[in-house]
């Protein structure tokens, strides 16, 4: 069975917060897709806790559109990891980890400056499957942990997984 990109990478060696380019796809009309890995927490370590995860998803869909500069690229969609470490985020165009890093500390700004949960969008039983399902004091906790300790950058090349380590797992 094929492995999959995410699993390619030894996530004991990946560092939190820090961004890294996943994948770069080629649509058949030439255009670039990148796919980023927004690593909130540390793999193993630390995970989001769900409530806070679940409005940091409808928080970060509005916000980090706005702050990732239109010549750099368009959000085509930002998916939680069910490991609950972070966040994927798909753009197509040609943005730079640097350009990615800006735009979620702008975003991690604009999360914090939300007062009230009624503010976040889409929280309501018509556009949301569980809509009461929120915590915006823990999306401000987790928006602030990243700002508190920046973002960094992880590469691919460094992560490289040691495929005994998976051999002698099993």
């Amino acid at each position: 069975m094929p492995i999959i990109e995410s699993f390619s990478v030894d996530h004991t060696k990946m560092k939190a917060p820090a961004v890294r380019l996943s994948k770069i796809m080629t649509t058949p009309k030439g255009d670039s897709i990148k796919i980023f890995d927004l690593r909130f927490c540390q793999p193993n370590r630390a995970m989001m806790p769900e409530k806070g995860l679940h409005t940091m998803e409808h928080l970060l869909a509005t916000f980090f559109p706005q702050h990732l500069e239109p010549s750099k690229g368009e959000v085509i969609d930002i998916s939680p990891m069910g490991c609950r470490t972070g966040f994927y985020v798909s753009v197509v165009g040609d943005p730079t980890e640097d350009d990615i890093v800006a735009a979620w500390k702008a975003s991690m700004y604009s999360i914090n400056a939300v007062k009230d949960l009624k503010e976040v969008p889409g929280i309501n039983k018509y556009q949301c499957g569980s809509y009461q399902f929120h915590s915006l004091a823990e999306a401000h906790a987790i928006a602030t942990a990243v700002l508190s300790v920046g973002i960094g950058v992880n590469f691919n090349e460094d992560l490289k997984i040691d495929d005994t380590l998976i051999k002698n797992q099993n």
